[in-house]
């Protein structure tokens, strides 16, 4: 198709494609399609064909009758053992395909689907297992390969263990155990989580007593069981937590409370900070799953409880409720399969689409769940859904407002293997107010997927007129890969490098070009919103570490602290002394030259600052880099290949003009010094200046036991975006090197997507 269009296929995509056909398999991380009905059967159907098997068995034992009754027993039995099978079976094969010469898998489930249906009880179950096999199905008509997910390998790490006097008094106990957890960070948050939880029972047993008076108020004749309330009971727990699913996604609300505690000093600032202290929107994410989860447990129990009432007194539920409560509660069943299954990483990071059409099922999720009671109307879900809905659609027509702006494309870079680098017009896309250091945006582009919007950290410091976003094309058919073909069928052939014009309304030729060839705007965006890395603001000491692309926020950062928070700042600023990190996998190397310039060249802003005046006192400036998963013999033929085009002028990606500032610069190593080494680390570390190069992964207790010493009675802000097992051994460094009696804690601030 691409040739068909006129596109010249360039000697990178060509060196792709060979790599492809010699591996015979597409370049995804894991089967995509496949993993997603895994886990629906291995969380989804499983569970269901072991409860509505149970389910059946009650039905069947309560009809005393050798008919239906026997057979609801049967099956029951059997679905609680075919449930079991298939939740181990999944567990153990993570999604293995039996063949792949047929979808056996879809097969088996959907013949076990025949089987739940010819019981009552088990009909949902059965439902479950036809999506599943439907998915699976789709999976293997687009020849999806498996590749087993990796394991991590387990490491022994040294622990260190506090030697102190046992308390002496319950009051000392009782002491010592908040200093710990306010050491730890999570004193705030058990007060939110107390707050929390404390809401869920207290509202879960109000409905308890509400209904118990109900339904014994009720004439004999039409009296429900006991069941009833704990099935109502389990749904206090929905209609509270389903409305506050929707308050941590109203990013613009989160955003501009976020810019105010981070921007300044001031009381209204630092009393926002106690705030998000207590209430953790600056982990809305984690809160949403949070409440999806108890949201989940309210609908298992709601559903179980009330086919149990429905078994014992069948006439007298639906003279109390009618069907349709029953019809659209299998209805939202599916939806809660189709929307939770599609939320796991391994399925969300191969196929962001997934994710994203699934949980727009939250629109009939929520309108189900308004007329899901008697009379077709949950009133008490409705009077709660109110505020956060419309905080909610306040919030999409916000974000509509904003992608209706005209935002011009100034730039697009290329860069082997796998790299493209756009640069937008700021003011076009975010007009006067501007954004943050590691703020993220949304990027729609309508020529490639009109209904997609896909997250990208801003690389580039806020002080500029244009941002940055560097994207890492995931492979053929890939949202990324056409974006990037669009983008490449708008420039020269052969150019690796094209900046934009256009002519504005007077006629005159400026820079950006808004429109493509099709008469649709290039890009949409929907932007700024929050980030971790804003937090640096509030520290005098910030580490600031990234691994793999989730560098864009160090780029971000540390060129805006080089650049100008230092060089024009007047008085203290924040902060003032700055450790960067950065991991990154030898098999990477190539595609972050673009960044090894730039941390080259901040690099000889800091030494010019340092030889010509004060700018640098009592300022630190530190930069590491660790190369990971370094071959044992390393191939020279393959590092003088990398060093062939070093001359080239695109070779770097595009020059910034702080690049060329610095040009002239003295410095005690260049960006092919230390891009060289990268690719043939010879020592355990190399310093460059204040550049160091370490082979290997970190190890962070020596790390973060140095910065203890060197910033003395001073809290240090970690701030992180990338792999999250990374994030896991920051946040144990957090909690191991806090400590109330040095008067020094340290603080993660971590990238939830």
């Amino acid at each position: 198709l691409l040739k068909k269009n006129g596109h010249k296929t360039s000697d990178v995509e060509r060196r792709h494609i060979k790599e492809l056909k010699e591996k015979n398999k597409k370049p995804i991380s894991r089967t995509v399609f496949r993993v997603y009905a895994h886990k629906q059967i291995k969380y989804g159907a499983a569970v269901a064909l072991v409860s509505f098997g149970l389910l059946g068995v009650h039905f069947g034992l309560a009809a005393r009758v050798e008919g239906s009754g026997f057979m609801d027993v049967i099956l029951g039995i059997v679905a609680v053992g075919v449930g079991i099978l298939f939740s181990a079976w999944e567990s153990m094969h993570h999604g293995a395909p039996l063949t792949d010469m047929f979808p056996l898998r879809a097969l088996m489930w959907t013949v076990m689907a025949g089987v739940c249906f010819v019981s009552f009880p088990l009909w949902t179950a059965g439902l479950f297992l036809i999506v599943a096999s439907m998915i699976d199905v789709i999976g293997y008509l687009k020849e999806e390969p498996y590749n087993p997910p990796k394991q991590r390998r387990k490491t022994q790490k040294e622990r260190e263990v506090a030697e102190y006097a046992a308390p002496e008094s319950f009051y000392d106990r009782v002491r010592s155990f908040f200093i710990s957890k306010y050491e730890e960070n999570k004193l705030q948050r058990m007060i939110f989580c107390a707050v929390y939880i404390g809401a869920n029972i207290g509202f879960a047993i109000y409905t308890f007593f509400l209904w118990l008076g109900i339904v014994n108020a009720m004439p004999e004749e039409d009296r429900l069981t006991i069941w009833v309330v704990f099935a109502r009971l389990f749904g206090a727990f929905i209609n509270l937590n389903s409305p506050l699913l929707l308050i941590p996604v109203c990013r613009t609300i989160i955003r501009i409370l976020y810019n105010i505690a981070t921007s300044q000093e001031t009381c209204g600032a630092k009393a926002l900070r106690v705030f998000f202290a207590f209430v953790p929107l600056d982990k809305a994410i984690l809160l949403h799953r949070t409440a999806a989860k108890v949201s989940l447990m309210g609908v298992v129990g709601h559903t179980i409880f009330h086919f149990i009432n429905y078994q014992a007194r069948p006439d007298q539920t639906v003279r109390a409720v009618g069907f349709w409560p029953f019809y659209s509660g299998i209805v939202l069943l599916m939806i809660c399969q189709m929307i939770y299954h599609g939320a796991f990483e391994d399925v969300k990071r191969p196929n962001f689409e997934i994710f994203w059409y699934s949980h727009h099922l939250f629109i009939p999720y929520f309108l189900l769940i308004i007329t899901h009671g008697a009379m077709g109307l949950n009133l008490f879900f409705t009077l709660l859904l109110t505020v956060p809905a419309f905080l909610y659609i306040t919030e999409r027509i916000l974000r509509e407002v904003r992608a209706k702006r005209e935002v011009a494309v100034t730039s697009v870079t290329t860069m082997e293997p796998n790299l493209l680098a756009i640069e937008f017009d700021k003011e076009s896309a975010f007009g006067p107010a501007g954004y943050r250091e590691g703020q993220y945006v949304f990027v729609n582009c309508p020529s490639v997927k009109p209904l997609e919007w896909h997250p990208f950290t801003i690389s580039s410091p806020p002080q500029k007129d244009t941002f940055s976003l560097h994207i890492q094309v995931q492979g053929p058919g890939s949202w990324t890969e056409g974006v990037r073909n669009h983008l490449c069928s708008m420039r020269p052939e052969g150019k690796t490098f094209h900046e934009f014009h256009r002519r504005n309304a007077e006629g005159q030729l400026v820079k950006g070009r808004i429109y493509g060839d099709n008469e649709k705007q290039i890009l949409l965006v929907d932007g700024p919103h929050s980030a971790p890395t804003q937090h640096m603001t509030e520290y005098e000491v910030a580490i600031i570490a990234g691994g793999g692309i989730g560098l864009t926020p160090v780029v971000a950062c540390t060129e805006s602290i080089v650049y100008h928070r230092w060089k024009y700042g007047l008085g203290k600023v924040y902060p003032a002394h700055t450790h960067f990190f950065w991991v990154v996998s030898y098999r990477d190397i190539e595609a972050y030259r673009w960044f090894i310039s730039k941390v080259t060249e901040c690099q000889r802003a800091v030494s010019n600052m340092r030889n010509k005046g004060d700018t640098m006192k009592g300022k630190t400036w530190n930069f590491h880099i660790f190369v990971t998963s370094v071959p044992k013999s390393i191939n020279q033929n393959h590092v003088q290949e990398a060093m062939i085009g070093i001359k080239r002028n695109d070779f770097w990606g595009r020059q910034s003009v702080h690049d060329m500032k610095t040009l002239q610069e003295k410095s005690s190593f260049d960006k092919k010094e230390l891009f060289a080494y990268m690719l043939n680390p010879t020592e355990t570390e190399k310093k460059f200046n204040d550049v160091r190069v370490v082979k290997g992964r970190p190890k962070w207790d020596p790390i973060f036991q140095n910065i203890a010493k060197l910033h003395p009675k001073k809290n240090v802000g970690v701030m992180f975006c990338g792999n999250p097992f990374i994030g896991k051994d920051l946040k144990k460094m957090c909690i191991r090197y806090s400590s109330v009696e040095r008067g020094q804690l340290f603080r993660l601030h971590k990238e939830n997507f």
